[in-house]
């Protein structure tokens, strides 16, 4: 799940927290994939696709978020 030569801050569990606390802070629930990509990058400074890719994998695949294009929420 981590990777020792990685940043703790660009692992995906940390990642997934900090979507999950953008998503409860949204009125609506759900957040827009580009959104949340952006502003993430602009609180961590060094986040890349890939990382952001694997976060959303690893919280889809826990059963905690779900999918309706192009909006990601909490099941």
């Amino acid at each position: 799940m981590i990777n020792k030569d990685e940043k703790l801050k660009t692992s995906p569990p940390y990642l997934g927290y900090l979507i999950l606390k953008k998503i409860s802070k949204t009125e609506e629930k759900k957040v827009m994939l580009d959104d949340i990509f952006l502003k993430l990058k602009a609180e961590i400074g060094s986040l890349n696709y890939r990382q952001f890719m694997f976060t959303l994998i690893f919280l889809y695949q826990s059963g905690i978020i779900d999918f309706a294009e192009p909006y990601i929420y909490k099941r």
